[in-house]
């Protein structure tokens, strides 16, 4: 089974991926971890500044981590990968949109205090999660014309504003058990 996780920063996609690998036995994988090792290695420690002052002028940081989940997508069989634009990488998987209200995004991304994240107030927080959002839109609409937004993209959508990431994950369970995807290998 192959399974992509898509959705706006804060809304639950790391813990998500965690949660349906070890449910289904699937491999996991993270382009966001991979871009916040990568802006640490370019001097960043923060996310939203790096995609802000570097990706935005060096593609070739976008591509490369693509071209990954791309390669990635075409040799692997049983996984969950947490990315963007994994969606349009991995046609054949199963694609999850995780929904959540920016101001709700921004007090998760705060209260979790991630090494990568610099902001020292909520306010700040809600500020860099709208920058990050407009940025990777526009980052992906210029790269490969795709709107990473469009919710017409997904077979399912979420929005984990209000809701616990175990109802999350039953409600992916359900989705998927009615769709009748399980592969069992």
């Amino acid at each position: 089974m192959k399974m992509t996780l898509s959705g706006v920063p804060g809304s639950g996609k790391s813990s998500i991926r965690k949660m349906l690998a070890e449910h289904y036995g699937l491999a996991e994988r993270s382009t966001g971890d991979f871009m916040r090792e990568l802006a640490l290695k370019h001097g960043f420690c923060d996310v939203t500044q790096f995609l802000v002052e570097y990706v935005s002028f060096h593609p070739e940081v976008d591509l490369e981590v693509d071209e990954q989940q791309r390669q990635y997508a075409q040799t692997s069989q049983n996984f969950v990968l947490d990315a963007h634009i994994g969606f349009w990488f991995a046609k054949d998987s199963f694609k999850i949109f995780l929904q959540c209200q920016p101001e709700v995004a921004a007090r998760r991304i705060f209260e979790a205090k991630r090494q990568t994240e610099s902001a020292t107030t909520y306010e700040e927080s809600l500020q860099a999660t709208l920058k990050r959002m407009a940025q990777l839109q526009k980052n992906f609409l210029n790269l490969y014309q795709v709107d990473i937004y469009d919710l017409n993209h997904f077979d399912l959508v979420i929005d984990t504003s209000y809701i616990s990431l175990e109802q999350a994950k039953q409600e992916v369970i359900t989705a998927i058990e009615r769709s009748q995807i399980i592969n069992h290998t």
